[in-house]
C-alpha cells in the first residue's frame, strides 16, 4: 500500500515537473516571439509549441492586439502621407498666385512702363490677390467643416428659387464660354430644411466647376422624386476617367494633374461637407465622358 502511494506521488511529481518545464518553455517561446515581432516590422503572429487551452486563449488575445497595432500603424502611415501631400498641395496653390503677384509688382517698378500698362498690371495683381484670399478662405472653411465647427442656420428654403437666381447671375459666364446650358427646374418643388448661405455656396461651387471643366455642354436640373428633391449638375469632363470618381470629393483632388493653379481641389470637398452636414446626400456619376453630380435633398 505504502509502495503504491510512493509510486503515485512520484508519478504526480513527474507530471508537475513536466508541466512546469513546458509552461516555462512556452512562456519563453511566447516572450521570444513577441520580442521578434516588436523588434522587426513583420506580420508574424504568436504561435504555440504545444496545445494548452489557457495558452491558446493568451495567444489569441495577444494576436488580436498585434492586429490592432498593425491596423493603427497602417492608418497613421496613411494619415501622414495625406498630411504631407496636403502640405505640398497647399504650398503649391499658395505659391502660384504669390509668385504672379511678386512678378507683376517688379514689372510695375520699371520706369519704362506706360500708365495704361501699370493700370493693367495693377488689375492683374488685384485679381490674383482676390484669388489668394478665396483660396485661404477655402482652407479655413474646410478645416471648420472637418472639425464640425461650421455654424448652420437651418430654416425652410426654396431650392428652385435659389438655383434660378444663381443661374441668372452666371449668365455672362455662360455667354463668354459660348455655352447654352440645358435648364430644367421644377419651380413648384417643395421646400427643404437647410442653410441658405450654404446652399448658395453649394450651387455656386457646382456651377463654377461645370464652367471650368465643361466644354459646350452643361445641364442643370431640379425635380421632385418621392420624398426627395434631386438636383443634378452635368458637364463634359474629358480630363477625367472612371477611376477619378472615387476621389472626386477628396480635398485637394483635381483633374488638373499639373496643378496649374486653375483648380485647387477644394470646391467639391467643401460642397460634399456642406451637403452631408445639413443631413442630405451627394454622389457623382461618370458616363460617356460626362460628369454628373447629384444631390438628394430630404423634403421637410
Amino acid at each position: 500500500m505504502y509502495l503504491f502511494i510512493i509510486i503515485l506521488l512520484g508519478i504526480l511529481a513527474g507530471i508537475s515537473i513536466t508541466l512546469l518545464f513546458l509552461t516555462k518553455s512556452e512562456i519563453k517561446h511566447i516572450t521570444g516571439s513577441l520580442k521578434k515581432i516588436n523588434d522587426i516590422d513583420t506580420n508574424q503572429k504568436v504561435t504555440l509549441s504545444f496545445q494548452n487551452r489557457s495558452f491558446q486563449n493568451l495567444a489569441l488575445e495577444i494576436n488580436k492586439n498585434i492586429d490592432k497595432k498593425q491596423q493603427t500603424e497602417v492608418k497613421y502611415k496613411h494619415m501622414d502621407m495625406e498630411l504631407r501631400q496636403a502640405i505640398a498641395n497647399i504650398s503649391h496653390d499658395l505659391r502660384t498666385p504669390l509668385t504672379s503677384i511678386i512678378g507683376y509688382i517688379q514689372l510695375i517698378k520699371s520706369d519704362d512702363l506706360s500708365k495704361d500698362e501699370k493700370n493693367e498690371y495693377m488689375d492683374i495683381i488685384l485679381n490674383r490677390a482676390k484669388s489668394l484670399k478665396m483660396l485661404i478662405s477655402g482652407f479655413f472653411d474646410l478645416s471648420r467643416l472637418e472639425a464640425n465647427e461650421y455654424a448652420f442656420e437651418l430654416e425652410s428654403i426654396s431650392l428652385s428659387n435659389i438655383l434660378c437666381e444663381l443661374i441668372a447671375s452666371f449668365y455672362n459666364d455662360f455667354t463668354n464660354k459660348e455655352i447654352e446650358p440645358l435648364i430644367e427646374i421644377d419651380e413648384n418643388a417643395p421646400e427643404i430644411i437647410g442653410d441658405e448661405n450654404a446652399v448658395r455656396r453649394i450651387f455656386s461651387n457646382l456651377i463654377q466647376n461645370a464652367l471650368k471643366h465643361g466644354d459646350k455642354f452643361i445641364s442643370v436640373s431640379l425635380k421632385k422624386d418621392g420624398s426627395y428633391i434631386v438636383t443634378t449638375f452635368a458637364n463634359n469632363a474629358n480630363n477625367l476617367n472612371s477611376d477619378d470618381i472615387d476621389h472626386l470629393f477628396e480635398r485637394f483632388f483635381t483633374g488638373d494633374r499639373t496643378r496649374t493653379g486653375k483648380n485647387t481641389g477644394l470646391g467639391l470637398a467643401i460642397t460634399k461637407a456642406l451637403v452631408e452636414q445639413m443631413g442630405h446626400s451627394i454622389t457623382a456619376n461618370f458616363k460617356d465622358n460626362k460628369l454628373s453630380i447629384i444631390i438628394k435633398w430630404k423634403i421637410s
